[in-house]
């Protein structure tokens, strides 16, 4: 019986660079969203701020996802998914960067625009990625694929508080060193991926999936039920992260850079490991090319 790689089809070919490239922007998008955890204690403090102004770094990012949302779906569907991860891509680099005249400025209204833009390159992002990243190998390694590539979400999940911790409470502050690193990065990722040749997805596949159902998404109840648990659970979500130091340095006596390291480890390692655990692969399948 042929063994076939998860990133390999049957006839040989190997999408492993494609894989790892998309894979990157699940980290990346992680930290993106983590980091903004540490920033509302940052930003309270460096800003003079209250909290409730300070829960707009959220409200203005996932404000990003719902202006941009159907825009990015228009984009993929015009130009395909690989110009979708490409705008993405630029927006959220040009968004991090903003944050080095945002240090000059320190107003925070400016760096709620960074953060705007930072929102709304995150949206193309996913919105391309994750239905990208199961058509780079055979299909029915589709799951196993999409699933992996999300454990490095969690990662990068982990990864953002610690970041963030280490420049802005024991660095003495420093909000324009990590986004900046984050912009330069993405921004060349972005020059790989209009480099690479990548595998577009087929309007057959896309006409084929519009097609199985013969009514509209939001008269499918499992769908619009599905719609609702997802915005709570991120509200949830969202509302616990974002003030989870606030809470440990007045009631359990730590410093604002160790209840970073709380949440990079507790909180976000244990999100990581819902993701690592749903299946039983290993990255065998990974490096069998």
């Amino acid at each position: 019986m042929e063994k076939i790689g998860l990133v390999r089809t049957r006839d040989g070919k190997s999408f492993l660079v494609p894989f790892i490239l998309i894979t990157s922007l699940f980290f990346l998008w992680g930290v993106a969203h983590s980091i903004l955890d540490v920033l509302n204690k940052h930003f309270q403090d460096t800003l003079e701020i209250t909290r409730t102004r300070s829960a707009l770094i959220q409200a203005v990012v996932y404000g990003g996802y719902f202006i941009m949302a159907l825009p990015a779906g228009r984009i993929i569907r015009r130009f395909g998914y690989r110009t979708g991860v490409l705008t993405g891509l630029v927006l959220y680099g040009i968004g991090a960067l903003l944050f080095i005249p945002g240090g000059r400025i320190q107003s925070f209204e400016f760096f709620l625009l960074a953060l705007f833009v930072i929102g709304c390159g995150l949206t193309c992002l996913e919105t391309a990625s994750n239905p990208y990243v199961t058509v780079l190998g055979e299909p029915e390694g589709s799951e196993r694929r999409i699933n992996l590539a999300q454990s490095f979400n969690g990662l990068g999940w982990i990864c953002g508080p610690l970041a963030g911790g280490f420049f802005l409470f024991a660095g003495g502050g420093d909000v324009t060193t990590p986004y900046a690193v984050l912009g330069t990065v993405v921004l060349c990722i972005a020059i790989l991926f209009s480099r690479v040749k990548l595998p577009e997805i087929g309007r057959e596949v896309e006409s084929g999936q519009a097609e199985a159902s013969g009514k509209s998404l939001w008269r499918t109840t499992s769908f619009t039920v599905g719609l609702l648990s997802l915005f709570l659970y991120v509200a949830a979500q969202t509302g616990i992260n974002s003030f989870f130091i606030n809470y440990a340095t007045e009631n359990a006596g730590v410093s604002a850079q160790e209840a970073s390291v709380w949440l990079s480890f507790g909180g976000m390692g244990l999100f990581m490991a819902t993701y690592s655990g749903a299946y039983p692969f290993t990255f065998r399948q990974l490096i069998r090319v």
